[in-house]
Parts: C-alpha cells; sequence; structure tokens
C-alpha cells in the first residue's frame, strides 16, 4: 500500500491525527520564500516527492520537514537554516522592512515581489501616510505636504536661503511631517507582531529616530537607480502606464529627483544602512531576501539565547 490518495496525492499526517495533502506547487513556493531560485525549486520538490512517494504509510510532517531540510542542505546549508526558521514557530516576529528611494527606481515592484514571496500583505506606502495627512490638515496651515517631494520647497512660508539647495530643503520639511506617520505605523507593527512592508520616498535617514532604525525587528534599506538615462527612461514608462501619474511631471522635475536620490544616498551612507542598486531588478530582489533572512536568523539565534 502506497502513501497516495486515489488521485495520486502524498498524505502528511498532522498533529492531532489530522491529515494534508503534498504539493509541488506550495513547497516550491515555500522555498522561493527562503530565496530560492524557483527552477531550483521544483526540482528539490521533485526530489522530494520521489524520496516520500515510496512510504507505505502517510508521512508525518516531522519526517517530511525533515527530508525537504535534507535536500536543501546537498545545495546550501544557509538555505536549509533558513528553511528550519521557515517551518518554525516564527518566533522571530515581526520583521518590518523599510524600502526607501526616490520614484522610478522600483520600489513599489520590489516591495510587491517581496511580499509575495515572503508571504507579507501588509504593504504601506509613504505616500498613503501623505494622503491621510492632506485629508486632515489644510494646504493653508501646512502647504508643503499638498505636493510632490520634489517640489516641497516651492510652498514653504519662509523664504530659502540661496547658498541651500532648495529641493532638499523642501523635501526635508515634507518629510518631518510624514515622518511621524510613518514612526506610528512601525510602532503599531511592532505592538502587533504584523510583518510589514513600508515603501516610500519619505523614508529619510537622518530623519527616522534612531531607536527605530536600531530597533531589532526593522531593517531600512536604501533603493537607488545609478544610471541617470535608465531612471528617467523608467519615470516616463511609469508615467504612460499609470493614468493618474502624470509622466511630464516627473520629467520636467527628473533633476530635482536626482538631488534628492544623492542626499539619500548620502545620509544612508552616514547611518550605515545598506543600500542596493536596482538596475537589475533580479539581482536586487536576492540582495534584499538574503538582507531580510539575515536579519531573521539573528532574531532566532537572539532568542534562542
Amino acid at each position: 500500500m502506497s502513501n497516495s490518495h486515489p488521485n495520486g496525492f502524498l498524505k502528511i499526517k498532522t498533529k492531532r491525527d489530522k491529515f494534508e495533502y503534498f504539493s509541488k506547487g506550495i513547497l516550491s513556493s515555500k522555498l522561493s520564500s527562503i530565496g530560492m531560485d524557483a527552477n531550483l525549486a521544483l526540482e528539490v520538490a521533485n526530489h522530494v516527492e520521489s524520496e516520500v512517494s515510496s512510504d507505505s504509510e502517510p508521512i508525518s510532517k516531522k519526517r517530511l520537514i525533515k527530508v525537504i531540510t535534507s535536500e536543501i542542505e546537498k545545495i546550501d546549508k544557509r538555505l536549509a537554516e533558513r528553511y528550519k526558521v521557515y517551518e518554525g514557530e516564527e518566533k522571530y516576529k515581526p520583521i518590518i522592512i523599510l524600502l526607501a528611494g526616490v520614484p522610478g527606481i522600483g520600489k513599489s515592484t520590489l516591495s510587491s515581489r517581496l511580499s509575495q514571496r515572503l508571504e507579507i500583505t501588509n504593504i504601506i506606502g509613504t505616500d498613503m501616510i501623505r494622503e491621510i495627512l492632506r485629508q486632515t490638515i489644510s494646504a493653508k496651515l501646512v502647504p508643503e505636504i499638498h505636493c510632490s517631494s520634489y517640489e516641497a520647497y516651492k510652498y514653504l512660508k519662509t523664504k530659502l536661503n540661496p547658498i541651500l539647495r532648495h529641493s532638499i530643503v523642501g523635501y526635508e520639511e515634507q518629510s518631518r511631517h510624514i515622518i511621524v506617520g510613518i514612526e506610528a505605523t512601525i510602532q503599531s507593527a511592532l505592538y502587533s507582531r504584523e510583518n510589514t512592508i513600508i515603501e516610500g520616498v519619505h523614508l529619510a535617514p537622518n530623519m527616522i529616530k534612531h531607536s527605530i532604525l536600531h530597533e531589532p525587528h526593522v531593517l531600512m534599506i536604501l533603493l537607488y537607480l545609478e544610471d541617470g538615462e535608465e531612471h528617467l527612461s523608467r519615470i516616463q514608462e511609469r508615467g504612460s502606464e499609470v493614468e493618474l501619474r502624470d509622466a511630464e511631471k516627473y520629467t520636467e522635475a527628473f533633476d530635482e529627483i536626482r538631488k534628492i536620490q544623492t542626499y539619500l544616498v548620502e545620509e544612508a551612507s552616514k547611518a550605515e544602512i545598506p543600500m542596493i542598486e536596482t538596475f537589475d531588478s533580479k539581482k536586487a530582489l536576492s540582495r534584499i531576501m538574503n538582507l531580510i533572512w539575515e536579519k531573521i536568523l539573528n532574531l532566532e539565534a537572539t532568542i534562542k539565547t
């Protein structure tokens, strides 16, 4: 008698004598969550299926995890450690990922891919926090939040010193208001132990509280795009794909956007915040996943000690 459902599915015995059915698709998805390449994940899933399909009785969840871990160890012991934590009790939670960077460099795309891989449903954009503030604070009172980050300097009430970088001053003033909401969101996620991704231009390394940046459950990463021509091309494509965004507006403000990026890189460097170049989005995603899992494994090690 083989370990299979009449339709060919492998039985898995869970706690309390209940049963689940083995799925290569689900296993491949889990392996993707620990940073394994999709093709390799499917190959491992096939090997696991072959290994357990000959069992005469339903396989226990514990033995299945052991078999999967053994297959992963043949490829990469670091990935095997990640898998053990993934299938564990998630004592490391929450992990709060802050993805900073200017418009047009791929923050939203990378956030979405991270969400899918890590099964994080709570994604918040700093633009959304700004929009909430706009609904509660009038333009007469705080005009600099009722515009884009790169043009906020035009709406400041005080006259700017000519020697200052105007776009940076405006960006800082707008971000100061929005950082309050960002920090409240982070504190809420910490309290509720909810894995969260926050992405947006307003994540200024020098403005977020030191205590938050060094909170063990918080990981901040600055995304940037070095190639100016590629950056401009992405901004133009972004505007053509999304009806509510005007490509010309971003194109006209491109120099200011690049100045803000230079400023963010400078501040991230001072604060020793990891920076990832996004020209190759696949490599960028892989590097982000590695940083996240490094953080998770460190948290797990701390909890055990």
